[in-house]
């Protein structure tokens, strides 16, 4: 029987960290990695997302290890079925881990049903740094459906629980509005510092999101946003290890 889940997994080891990698509905493939570090490329392994689709995903980070995952290419959910598709993360970071995961836009194609649900657990001492993008149709298109839940908790205590529903035939005041690009990235684990760009929502606890509505993709700020909170996590990294801060603090995370 074929895999259900994609698998990531990392551990520290010498010379190079155990990377445990299963492919299902993604494939994920090394890129680099070192003692304690590891960039992951994440590929579709086939036709994504169709009507009855299931896409799992399991990330677990070791110990005051670095995982660094990237999507190659955004996601197109289609219509045209009875059931809807759907899209699960399950991440579990161990003490000091951290995790940059650097999602692609998943666009909602008109008559599309789409669930997404993206379940973070923190240790002490971990980080997580991820963006999460929707869009409502494409070019010319309403949109379809999306139904989406990110939860974070740090041990027992939650960081973050939000959800949301939206729908391009359907556009609710409070929710998207007129707008069909809904674009976030959110740090958990460490409390960012005040920032002159978008307006923050800061966690109760360490940690803050950073949202942006609108209806062209292109347009939103949140890339700065991403790299200032990418040297964030890395700064904090090589302080923990008591090494000096890189030049290039994202490449010392992310490979």
């Amino acid at each position: 029987m074929p895999p259900t889940h994609t698998l990531i997994e990392i551990g520290p080891a010498e010379p190079r960290a155990a990377v445990r990698l299963v492919t299902a509905q993604l494939a994920p493939r090394l890129v680099s990695r070192t003692a304690t570090t590891a960039h992951v490329a994440l590929v579709a392994a086939g036709a994504l997302l169709l009507p009855g689709d299931e896409v799992s995903i399991r990330v677990r980070v070791g110990a005051g290890c670095s995982l660094s995952l990237s999507e190659i290419g955004g996601t197109v959910a289609y219509g045209g079925g009875p059931e809807p598709s759907r899209w699960s993360a399950e991440v579990d970071l161990a003490p000091g881990a951290r995790l940059l995961w650097a999602g692609k836009p998943l666009v909602v194609s008109e008559g599309a049903e789409v669930l997404r649900r993206t379940r973070i657990r923190l240790a002490e001492g971990a980080a997580v740094l991820v963006r999460e993008t929707a869009v409502l149709g494409r070019s010319g298109e309403r949109g379809g459906t999306i139904r989406s839940r990110m939860l974070i908790d740090q041990g027992v205590r939650p960081l973050l629980a939000e959800g949301f529903q939206a729908a391009g035939s359907a556009p609710q005041p409070g929710i998207l509005g007129g707008h069909r690009v809904l674009d976030a990235v959110v740090l958990a684990g460490i409390r960012p510092a005040a920032s002159d760009g978008p307006d923050l929502l800061l966690l109760d606890g360490p940690g803050a999101m950073a949202r942006y509505l609108g209806g062209q993709l292109h347009r939103s700020p949140l890339d700065a946003v991403w790299d200032d909170w990418a040297a964030v996590i890395g700064t904090a990294a090589a302080t923990a290890a008591g090494l000096a801060e890189p030049k290039d603090v994202r490449a010392h995370a992310c490979h």
